[in-house]
């Protein structure tokens, strides 16, 4: 093969790639094809200042006892009987209970709810226990 017919073969290869994808005929990921794990998930937040500000931290389901929680980027500063606010980002209803095992006084949270002032309801700096239901 010629130098020449070399060069308009690669020229018309590439220029036939470059036609497929403006037009759209190179696949492409569907909707129903790409994981939506981080989308669907969805978490209970609780947060050691009020408005959600200071440490976080996280949980998808019931936890019994806080007390080896840490807040996010703390060290190890215990989340148990230290947060101020928290959001319910779950479609479950949530109860906060002020001793480890479910017990004691308890706080409700709808779901998809929150609470930037757990002070308001009596409830600053004493969760140790959560329960999704």
């Amino acid at each position: 093969m010629s130098a020449n017919k070399r060069l308009f073969a690669t020229a018309a290869m590439v220029a036939s790639v470059a036609v497929a994808g403006v037009l759209g005929t190179a696949p492409t990921a569907s909707a129903a094809s790409i994981p939506m794990v981080e989308a669907q998930a969805t978490y209970i937040y609780l947060y050691e200042h009020d408005d959600y500000k200071g440490g976080s931290w996280r949980t998808s389901g019931s936890d019994r006892n806080l007390s080896g929680n840490c807040w996010s980027g703390s060290g190890c500063r215990s989340v148990n009987d230290n947060a101020s606010s928290m959001k319910n980002q779950k479609p479950n209803n949530a109860s906060f209970y002020e001793h480890a095992e479910y017990g004691g006084a308890s706080y409700y949270a709808q779901k998809n709810s929150s609470d930037k002032d757990l002070t308001d309801n009596g409830f600053d700096n004493r969760i140790s226990s959560i329960r999704v239901w």
